[in-house]
């Protein structure tokens, strides 16, 4: 079908509004323009035979002059468009004189109101308010008239063969925290042309890469394609960027690059995440013009070859925290927190994931609230997050709130895409391809395909864990609440979050044993991998009154949180299931786990007494049962149970229990066992006998590699080493041991190993520094919140007595104050330098 033409030839005045609700303002228009002898051009003035949108992009492509009248409305989109006609002709106005007028209103439609934000600073428009028709007919007449004197009284010269001006949006604030990542594409950009800076919203794509393109020698020249929601408008979008006015019928690519093909430029196309199909059209104008080089910011890489793509991670903690004291200066003359307040922002900053965005936002709320009051205001909730308020008014709408951020992103991935991201929302930190598979593979969702695009489209980020180990992925804190609020939206989450728990068991029916065996480190690191979805399922067990769930995940991983210093916490999560409905009406295995459980957690805050009843009850079910290994951990607490002051140590069922380890093949239990028998041996004033079982205990834990058990038993060596009066080859034990804590982060163990260095110095006759090192060891217990082990709480009250006996209780008192600032590791180098032998064995 041809195109319609206009009936003549004066200069000719595209007159774009919405028709309705400016109708009064059209009808003074075309009046005012009729008066100065030029030809309006308007919609409902011309015939119909050509569908509306052809109609009018027809009649703008014949016009020399561009008028938008602007109100409330944004304008209806059409089905299959992204942007209403009203958007439409604005952007395809080229570099036609655009003259716009604006009438006052305070509830424009958003859409319009992004616009207008992106038409001010358009140095091609002359951007005017107004109030009524009236005043709209007197600034149009002027400018007009103004305009036909500068362009139009001379013959019109011949299409110009130029270029644009470059021109770059000015950022509004400085740059924070980027300054490696801005040497690193400015670098890239050296070497090859196309770099795709990738990240989820919000993250300060478009801020890097104006600060690089800033700092370019080139004519450098910025497409903001945000508003460009059909991939066909993107080589329009460039050309008008360039001050390119398409001419004829031809493909306005071939424009451009007939434009750019001699030029040594760069091109940043901003925003590119949602038009991926004109992909093909930027590797064509590389092809074609071989001096350009592309800058590219978008959610997800273009996959064109040649293409480098640069991920850009949340700021790390020390530049998050900077960039809100910058911004809470900027809001708030003189902010200047305290040591509270930076440690309030330091939190914010972890709960915000670093995101430049989330910081942003929070710190406009500075003006009015403290760090402190904003932390509390934001609470544990990460949603409360998403609704920060609003941003700035020179952001676009979709980066008003972080939710609208995200919501912009979510829009543009599919169906089973959304699905997944929100079934792996259930996840409270990072997730393997196994347990995206347990939770994600229902209702046909290929998990492993669409996990590669969720992670493409920086929805979910790959986490740098160990190279061996399986890879790791996360969602950001701020995209997690989001997308778990959309699992709730569609009544999936208690589904889910069942499917997370099947799959957790299962894995701590392997992680159990993994534990006690060779292979306990590979355990224990994924186990650390999997720590935060632990508690938060064993806290929605005990929640939905499930006590199987909360002990089948808790009590076989003992040897796990024992080593990480988690036996109080465990010890409150032990109680609270047995005091469950359901917990009467467990299965045996289960019920023994339980007993085993808040026994041994009792033993290790120090409340033996209370200990031994669950212990008994344990040996009596696992003899009825034949349960031999569980029979002997429960001889094996109360052997430990048993010790205390004032009472005959019983060393038979300590023996029972090692016996039985020894005959089972249990390494985990053996080592435990001797342990605590080697103990008794001690107390009983036999290092002899002690050493032997040590040894016998520290050649099991060698056996499986256990480093935790190893460093406990190397501690034991050293006490009995030392009682034999052998302080250097006891010095030697607890640097052995030492290396060990510090490497493990143990800070109970690191408390028993600083026992032996402050034994050392009081049998060196150093009372002083003997203290000093106890409050170090008193400051590691309390920081996991166990009491000394019941086999060693003797000798730890004999020394104690001993050191203010020597020093009185008041200096002793103080010297362990001193002592209690010091921290681990760092105890641990203290002490062993400060005892260290002076003279050789």
């Amino acid at each position: 079908m041809p195109a319609p033409l206009t009936p003549d030839r004066r200069v000719r005045v595209f007159v774009s509004s919405t028709l309705q609700e400016l109708a009064a303002e059209r009808k003074a228009v075309k009046e005012a323009v009729t008066r100065l002898r030029l030809t309006p051009i308007m919609f409902e003035l011309g015939a119909r035979p050509h569908p509306p949108r052809e109609l009018y992009r027809a009649y703008l492509d014949q016009s020399d002059v561009f008028v938008g009248i602007y109100w409330r409305r944004y304008g209806w989109v059409a089905p299959g468009e992204s942007v209403s006609g009203l958007e439409d002709e604005y952007l395809l106005s080229g570099d036609r004189p655009k003259l716009i007028y604006v009438k006052d209103a305070d509830d424009r439609e958003p859409r319009l109101a992004e616009l207008l934000e992106r038409i001010q600073v358009d140095d091609r428009a002359a951007y005017k308010p107004f109030e009524h028709a009236d005043e709209l007919v007197d600034l149009l007449s002027d400018d007009l008239a103004v305009l036909l004197t500068e362009r139009f009284t001379a013959p019109e010269p011949a299409p110009a063969q130029g270029l644009r001006p470059a021109r770059l949006p000015e950022p509004p604030t400085g740059l924070v925290g980027r300054a490696v990542e801005v040497d690193a594409v400015t670098a890239l950009l050296r070497d090859v042309r196309l770099v795709t800076v990738v990240g989820p919203g919000g993250i300060g794509k478009t801020r890097l890469a104006l600060e690089v393109a800033r700092a370019a020698a080139d004519d450098v020249w910025f497409v903001d394609l945000a508003p460009v929601g059909d991939p066909a408008q993107v080589p329009g979008a460039i050309a008008a960027a360039l001050g390119i006015r398409p001419e004829g019928s031809g493909p306005v690519l071939d424009l451009v690059a007939d434009r750019l093909r001699d030029r040594t430029a760069l091109l940043v196309l901003d925003n590119f995440e949602q038009v991926l199909p004109a992909a093909a059209d930027v590797a064509a104008l590389l092809a074609a013009c071989p001096s350009v080089r592309m800058l590219v910011t978008s959610r997800t890489a273009l996959r064109l070859r040649g293409e480098y793509e640069v991920a850009l991670a949340p700021l790390p903690t020390p530049s998050a925290v900077e960039l809100l004291v910058q911004r809470g200066r900027e809001v708030r003359p003189g902010f200047a927190p305290d040591a509270a307040g930076m440690a309030a922002l330091e939190e914010l900053a972890r709960r915000l994931d670093g995101i430049p965005l989330g910081l942003e936002l929070a710190a406009a709320r500075l003006r009015l609230l403290s760090p402190a009051q904003l932390l509390r205001r934001l609470g544990d909730r990460l949603d409360r997050s998403l609704d920060l308020g609003a941003g700035p008014v020179d952001l676009p709408d979709r980066q008003r709130t972080l939710r609208s951020t995200i919501e912009w992103s979510y829009g543009l991935l599919s169906p089973a895409e959304r699905l997944l991201l929100e079934r792996l929302s259930v996840f409270t930190a990072g997730f393997t391809l196994e347990a995206a598979e347990a939770v994600g593979a229902e209702d046909g969702v290929d998990v492993l395909d669409t996990l590669s695009s969720l992670v493409a489209h920086s929805m979910v980020g790959a986490l740098e864990d160990d190279p061996a180990a399986d890879p790791r992925f996360r969602l950001l804190g701020t995209v997690r609440a989001y997308a778990r609020e959309k699992l709730e939206e569609r009544g999936e989450r208690a589904a889910t979050l069942t499917r997370l728990t099947a799959w957790l068991r299962d894995f701590v029916d392997t992680a159990g044993p993994g534990l006690a065996g060779g292979d306990n480190r590979v355990w224990a690191a994924r186990i650390d991998g999997q720590r935060d979805d632990l508690r938060t399922m064993m806290r929605w067990a005990l929640a939905h009154d499930d006590a199987e769930t909360v002990i089948r995940l808790a009590a076989p991983l003992f040897p796990y949180w024992w080593s990480r210093g988690q036996l109080v916490p465990m010890r409150e999560l032990a109680d609270e299931a047995a005091a469950l409905p359901s917990a009467a009406a467990l299965p045996p295995d289960a019920a023994a786990l339980l007993l085993w459980a808040q026994g041994m957690l009792r033993i290790a805050v120090g409340d033996t007494a209370a200990a031994t009843p669950y212990l008994a009850r344990l040996q009596d079910a696992t003899t009825a049962r034949g349960d031999r290994r569980m029979r002997a951990f429960a001889l094996a607490g109360l052997g430990l149970a048993a010790v205390a002051p004032g009472t005959a140590e019983d060393t038979g069922p300590l023996d029972q229990a090692v016996a039985t380890f020894r005959e089972i093949g249990d390494d985990w239990g053996l080592a435990f066992a001797l342990s605590a028998r080697g103990q008794l041996a001690l107390l009983a004033g036999d290092p002899a006998a002690a050493t032997r079982l040590h040894t016998e205990g520290l050649a099991a834990a060698e056996r499986i590699g256990s480093d935790h058990l190893r460093a406990q038993l190397l501690d034991l060596l050293g006490a009995d080493t030392a009682g034999t009066g052998d302080l250097a080859g006891a010095w030697r034990r607890f640097a052995d041991a030492a290396g060990m804590h510090a490497a493990l982060l143990d800070q109970e163990g690191s408390a028993y190993c600083l026992d032996g260095f402050a034994a050392l110095a009081l049998m060196a006759g150093d009372p002083a520094l003997a203290a000093e090192i106890q409050g170090a060891a008193g400051h590691a217990r309390d920081v996991v919140g166990v009491a000394v082990w019941p086999g060693m709480r003797p000798l730890a009250d004999a020394m104690t007595a001993a050191v203010d006996g020597a020093l009185g209780a008041s200096a002793a008192a103080e010297a362990r104050t001193r002592g209690a600032v010091r921290r681990i590791p760092a105890a641990l180098d203290w002490a062993r330098d400060a005892t260290r032998p002076q003279s050789p064995p």
